[in-house]
């Protein structure tokens, strides 16, 4: 009896010392989501670290922080100063320290096909030098975008024809919508996210240029009445999500940083795919509560995409002037050439799901990357 119950003990502990050494290399890294739950930054954030702890046997896990430890202002400062490995980062809001990779930020009214503008975004930064270099300068490595819906206008009145335009105060998400508002005949307002329903409820503003995602997510439903497709599109396709710091990168192994770089793939399919899906929703909740939602006539059609290619135009003498970027008419055709590439690659017109996109992303993108020696 005393044999037997030695022989188990001796197993006993050879279970736990096997179960101590796979475990011992286990390490747990923090992403913050400096926006409310439930959104696609933190369903993105979700896939994100179950795909990673899935592809390193849990030797990588995410604790994912909420805004109250950073808000999305201050998530860049915290990736770079390592107060958290990662976090979800809207990179149109760090212009002086990414000047270059504001040349594909302001190129948003080319967005029309979400997962589209996801690949070319993270295609271009990740291929081109002087958008790594500056990542790795505020010790950052760059792992692809996600992208929002294409823009529509919530508003509390008809804005469907061009005399319905005229005069019309719309808050606006970029240099790009405003210009495109002035191109209108309309003014474009710039304003935080979180300020948009006040200013709808106290009628400030006439409406809001945004994906129709935000009838749900800052309760926009509750002030806009009208809803025009169409118009004036664009995305904001400079979402990061899974950039991680330098310091942490350099600190894990090859296949390591290989197994994040594939989970990166994920988390920015899953955050752009519940963005487009959230956007379909919410339309469609939209005509079934009533509110009046249309297309842009084909006179609004024809003057705004006739503002988009004037604009474009201009967008090589904003970023040389603006941002000191060289070469820019180059840069803006090899974007312009991405996005062609990745809307055949990805066409709106076929159900996606976020694995299928993922996919797309690991075999276009990711694979051709060598996590022995990127942002190293």
């Amino acid at each position: 009896m005393f044999g037997h119950l030695k022989t188990l003990c001796q197993s006993a502990a050879v279970v736990a010392a096997l179960m101590a050494a796979g475990t011992a290399h286990a390490r747990e890294l923090r992403l913050v989501v400096g926006v409310p739950p439930g959104g696609p930054a933190n369903v993105g954030a979700d896939a994100f670290a179950a795909d990673l702890a899935a592809r390193t046997n849990n030797e990588l896990t995410v604790k994912i922080f909420p805004p109250s430890l950073l808000d999305m202002v201050q998530t860049f400062g915290g990736v770079r100063d390592g107060i958290v490995d990662a976090g979800y980062m809207v990179l149109n809001f760090h212009a002086a320290d990414l000047r270059e990779t504001q040349l594909p930020i302001e190129l948003a009214m080319l967005g029309v096909n979400s997962y589209a503008m996801a690949g070319a975004m993270s295609e271009y930064i990740l291929t081109c030098e002087p958008c790594v270099a500056e990542r790795l300068a505020s010790n950052i490595v760059p792992l692809g975008n996600a992208s929002t819906g294409a823009y529509a206008i919530l508003g509390s009145s008809p804005m469907t024809t061009p005399e319905e335009m005229k005069g019309k105060k719309l808050r606006a998400a970029g240099g790009a919508w405003s210009r495109w508002a002035a191109a209108m005949g309309a003014v474009g307002v710039s304003i935080p996210g979180n300020e948009i329903f006040e200013a709808m409820s106290q009628r400030t503003i006439d409406g809001a240029m945004n994906a129709p995602t935000e009838l749900t997510s800052i309760r926009l439903k509750d002030v806009a009445t009208h809803v025009t497709l169409d118009v004036p599109g664009g995305t904001v396709h400079g979402l990061d999500l899974t950039s991680i710091n330098r310091d942490t990168w350099r600190s894990l192994t090859t296949e390591q940083r290989r197994a994040w770089m594939d989970a990166a793939a994920l988390g920015n399919a899953t955050t752009t795919w519940k963005f487009v899906t959230d956007v379909a929703r919410n339309v469609e909740e939209a005509r079934a509560s009533g509110k009046v939602v249309s297309t842009a006539s084909p006179e609004l059609k024809a003057a705004a995409q006739a503002a988009v290619e004037a604009d474009l135009a201009n967008i090589a003498k904003i970023a040389a002037d603006t941002h000191g970027i060289q070469d820019a008419e180059a840069k803006i055709a090899r974007f312009r050439e991405l996005v062609a590439r990745w809307e055949a690659l990805l066409p709106a017109d076929r159900e996606w799901t976020a694995e299928q996109i993922a996919e797309v992303f690991r075999a276009e993108i990711y694979s051709k990357l060598d996590a022995a020696t990127f942002g190293m």
